[in-house]
């Protein structure tokens, strides 16, 4: 009996235990401190929930302990790791810190990212037409979208945090999945509860899913107009009953907590269109939109040479469709990537993981156009063989396969270096705690430190350092009420560069751990004059303050760095950014008065702001 083995789906099972063990690579990244905000405020909510007591208590949505009352993401990845850490914690009870718990998450994140590489392996099958035994160009459509998914940049790092990126990507995708299977298989019932399972879990993910209604709708009537006729048409509304279903038991507080829910998700998207302004949303003022979020997958997300391939995948699967003007599976991620796109690309707001649910489907139309080009150079330099001399023959026929895999080459080589390079941050301490480092062994204890609001302090506990050995600089905001950290986002006021005169004097260091303000503030100069001339003296060392110390890790790999400074500032702001700390000098070479008047000179204050008398009572020591 003859041993048949089918090689290409242990590739593809190898290539995916390779992608769960680069996204399971330096998991603890930030030595346990939390430093993902969207994380950390997921994690919150996740040790804050707890099981009712009655189905009364479930369905009193104001003193429900299930209820997490958040809404900005959707609740089934709250629920998720809470059942998980459930179950895990009598096996392993550390799972019940803070930290731990986060790592459970981050795991689960890296398995969901994982399954993405599967199921857009199991798409390409879906749709690539191969008849051929074996079906070996199919295959290789599969297994090159697999590979190119591996070790795509962004998808590692999102790998990384326990955020619903990871996972809203992953319903996404099986849900088209399911759209294409619909409209290619034999088992329509199955393919439309597939459909509905995931269109719900994506919408319980995150709200953003929504315009998955497109591509669902689409298999439905692709399919009719296949028959002919509107037969099984009770497979669309089964869908969506299906959807609704899991909808409701994934994230049921949308339906009995509706009126908070609704406000939530309202807010969140006039927050996104920039209808709301927040500080850590001003980085992207005088952003283009399209252009920036295009920018930031092409050089970063996805890589260069997978983006430039996967755009050029998208400009030939529309001139392919529009050539043959016949309806095709293929319709079905197109719509997902235009609708999608076309939306979320019109925000103000353009965080890179907003564009992450493309990623998939850009990667396959990379690998299709990457295999469609090795198979037309081979049988455009096949077909001219006979043209060429008997000397160069055999060489000639073997240039197109040479061609095409080079090409390939390239495209994997690029891929596969910049990932790996982004990987390679996790190889190093985060440089938050190397800062806090340099803070516990070179400032003494009781020196008093400050920081940037909207930014972490610093230090952060590490090697059993504790942070309560510093004083953070307090003072009294303009409601008389007392607090910590330099309030940059605040207006510009003479008020606010009487805080800073009367304060920094009192201060040992200035912590900026990353560089979150003093790259947004400057894009907003007639908001910011005072703030960016403070920067301007700070940077300078013209405003009693020196650099003492700088930590910088960029993704590099092979002795080459890349320098991500122009990148999208989620980029780097949670798992790399630039940390510095700032020393006063000794002895400090202004009063009060006079540093005021440094802070104010030649400032142009905002029209909008009234400026009053340019003068600050100070005390007299």
């Amino acid at each position: 009996m003859k041993l048949v083995v089918r090689w290409r789906p242990l590739v593809l099972i190898a290539l995916a235990i390779l992608g769960l063990a680069l996204r399971l690579y330096g998991l603890n990244w930030d030595d346990g401190n939390s430093f993902h905000p969207d994380e950390r405020e997921i994690l919150f909510h996740v040790v804050a929930i707890a099981r009712p007591t009655s189905w009364a208590q479930f369905l009193d949505a104001a003193h429900s302990p299930l209820n997490p009352q958040f809404f900005a993401y959707g609740s089934f990845p709250i629920y998720l790791l809470a059942a998980v850490g459930a179950v895990l914690k009598p096996f392993f009870p550390a799972l019940g810190s803070f930290a731990n718990l986060t790592l459970v998450g981050r795991a689960i994140s890296a398995l969901f990212d994982t399954g993405t590489i599967v199921l857009t392996a199991l798409l390409a099958l879906l749709l690539v037409g191969d008849e051929r035994p074996g079906r070996p160009r199919a295959w290789a459509v599969a297994l090159v979208a697999a590979a190119l998914e591996v070790f795509t940049p962004l998808q590692l790092q999102l790998s990384h945090f326990y955020a619903v990126d990871t996972i809203l990507v992953f319903f996404v995708t099986l849900t088209v999945l399911a759209c294409v299977g619909l409209l290619q298989g034999k088992r329509p019932l199955r393919w439309t509860l597939l459909a509905g399972l995931g269109y719900g879990l994506a919408l319980a993910t995150k709200f953003s899913a929504a315009p998955l209604i497109v591509p669902l709708a689409l298999a439905f009537g692709l399919r009719w107009w296949r028959q002919g006729s509107l037969e099984g048409w009770e497979l669309l509304p089964l869908s969506l009953v299906t959807s609704g279903l899991v909808f409701f038991v994934a994230m049921p507080y949308a339906f009995l907590d509706a009126r908070d829910f609704i406000q939530q998700v309202a807010f969140q998207g006039d927050l996104a269109r920039g209808l709301i302004d927040l500080p850590y949303v001003r980085q992207f003022a005088g952003t283009i939109p399209y252009l920036y979020e295009l920018q930031n997958m092409v050089l970063w997300g996805q890589g260069l040479t997978l983006g430039l391939a996967a755009l050029a995948g998208l400009l030939w699967l529309g001139w392919f469709l529009l050539a043959r003007r016949q309806p095709s599976a293929w319709l079905i991620p197109l719509a997902w990537v235009l609708v999608y796109g076309a939306i979320t690309g019109s925000f103000y707001v353009k965080f890179m993981r907003y564009m992450l649910p493309l990623y998939p489907f850009l990667a396959l139309l990379a690998a299709c156009l990457l295999v469609k080009c090795q198979d037309w150079l081979e049988q455009r330099l096949t077909a001219r063989e006979g043209q060429v001399h008997h000397r160069w023959r055999a060489a000639y026929g073997r240039l197109g396969p040479v061609l095409g895999y080079g090409l390939l080459g390239i495209v994997l080589a690029g891929t596969i270096f910049q990932g790996l390079a982004l990987l390679n941050v996790y190889s190093e301490p985060n440089t938050r705690v190397m800062a806090s480092r340099w803070i516990y062994a070179h400032l003494p204890p009781g020196s008093v430190l400050t920081y940037e609001q909207w930014d972490d302090p610093l230090p952060v506990p590490v090697d059993g350092h504790d942070p309560g050995i510093y004083r953070q600089a307090t003072y009294l905001n303009a409601a008389g009420q007392p607090q910590t950290g330099l309030d940059l986002y605040g207006d510009d006021t003479p008020q606010k560069a009487c805080t800073l005169a009367r304060l920094l004097p009192t201060v040992d260091a200035i912590t900026m751990p990353t560089d979150r303000l003093d790259k947004s503030i400057p894009r907003l100069p007639a908001r910011y004059p005072l703030t960016i001339h403070y920067y301007q003296l700070l940077f300078s060392g013209e405003l009693g303050f020196h650099l003492a110390a700088q930590f910088v890790v960029r993704p590099h790999l092979f002795g080459i760095t890349l320098d991500d400074s122009g990148a999208d500032e989620s980029y780097s702001v949670f798992d790399h950014p630039v940390a510095r700390i700032f020393v006063r000098d000794h002895p400090y070479p202004y009063t009060p008065q006079q540093l005021f008047e440094r802070l104010v000179a030649g400032v142009r204050w905002p029209q909008s702001q009234p400026t009053g008398s340019l003068n600050c009572a100070f005390s007299t020591p």
